[in-house]
């Protein structure tokens, strides 16, 4: 490698953390104001750049927010692909699910925030203009859980009724159960006013066929 080459990959290497710096700042304010009410200036001040040096990064608030939301499903997106093509029961792939999604906004609180501030069960983009990466994004998420609830009706595991609603009301119950902590400035996992234990146990009521909830499971033990 030359030393031009070099000089310009530490170059990109700056201007990538210079970008996730002001990604971050700007995920913690749009979390406690909204779009509406967050200002560009905010955010530059908390990531320590200036308006222009912002500027010359995202054309504005509107792209900003954007590649909040595409940075994390970036990560969130295969998470749920790799529990999905798991080879595991529906029923223990629901929970591992669950698991999953409350990780992820363990790690990331403040996108949780910003996620629960459009309504748990709603598309998250709702201030702003619509961008259709983001759309895609949540509705392929609503898809792959209808698939998993298909396929657990298939198997015999799940409940009947129709699999996008399913997916949906499975959604509304990870946001409720994470309401209580996202709540907080700096949330903790002892917050949550279930542990994840009792979450699957309402996870098993709400939508695991009885017979199914008693007998082991393959990949069970």
């Amino acid at each position: 490698m030359t030393e031009r080459s070099l000089r310009e990959q530490r170059r990109e290497q700056r201007r990538a953390l210079s970008r996730d710096q002001i990604l971050d700042s700007a995920e913690a304010v749009f979390a406690r104001e909204g779009f509406h009410q967050a200002s560009l200036r905010e955010i530059a001040e908390r990531a320590e750049f200036s308006v222009g040096a912002v500027y010359a990064f995202f054309t504005g608030k509107d792209e900003i927010y954007r590649e909040i939301f595409l940075r994390r499903a970036a990560e969130f997106m295969p998470g749920m692909q790799r529990i999905l093509a798991s080879g595991l029961p529906p029923r223990r792939q629901l929970t591992e699910l669950a698991d999953w999604q409350v990780g992820f906004f363990r790690r990331f609180p403040r996108f949780g925030r910003l996620v629960l501030r459009g309504g748990a069960i709603a598309p998250p983009l709702a201030d702003p203009p619509d961008d259709g990466r983001i759309l895609d994004n949540f509705r392929a998420s609503q898809r792959m859980q209808a698939d998993l609830f298909r396929r657990g009706q298939e198997a015999g595991e799940l409940r009947d009724g129709d699999p996008m609603l399913l997916a949906r009301m499975f959604t509304g119950l990870i946001s409720a159960f994470q309401m209580t902590e996202l709540d907080a400035e700096e949330p903790s996992p002892e917050a949550a006013r279930l542990s994840l234990e009792q979450l699957h146990q309402v996870l098993e009521a709400a939508f695991v066929v009885a017979d199914a909830s008693t007998a082991p499971a393959a990949g069970d033990g």
